[in-house]
């Protein structure tokens, strides 16, 4: 197995670990052997990871067919109407889902509006 050293920046969704990611005080985040998506790539970002160690040796699928995933707020303006529809659906489920068991908090509605606010959709 061979193996590099990369820094976040370059890793993508797909790749997979070829040693323990740990955090400052020596915890494992994720094992080696684990296969990074977009989801723990993100987490791994805000935890301040700089780097990790990937496998040469695996091919990662999602590298050679997906398109980078962007996070930032949706841009309507570059957007064709059914695009657009999609994504605002899209972050609406996000956002239902996320606060499925908070529905009776009575600042809910007002926490869903501004986050939907703040994702660049709007909440209906």
């Amino acid at each position: 197995m061979s193996a590099r050293l990369i820094p976040l920046e370059q890793a993508s969704a797909g790749m997979v670990l070829a040693a323990d990611l740990r955090d400052a005080d020596g915890a494992v985040l994720l094992p080696a052997g684990a296969t990074l998506s977009v989801a723990s790539l993100a987490s791994l970002r805000r935890r301040g990871i700089a780097a990790c160690s990937v496998r040469d040796d695996v091919a990662a699928p999602a590298q050679a067919s997906a398109a980078p995933v962007d996070a930032s707020p949706v841009d309507a303006a570059a957007l064709d109407a059914t695009t657009m529809d999609a994504a605002v659906d899209a972050a609406q489920a996000r956002l239902a889902q996320l606060f499925r068991r908070s529905a009776e908090v009575e600042a809910t509605p007002l926490l869903l509006r501004l986050l939907s606010l703040h994702r660049g959709v709007a909440a209906t």
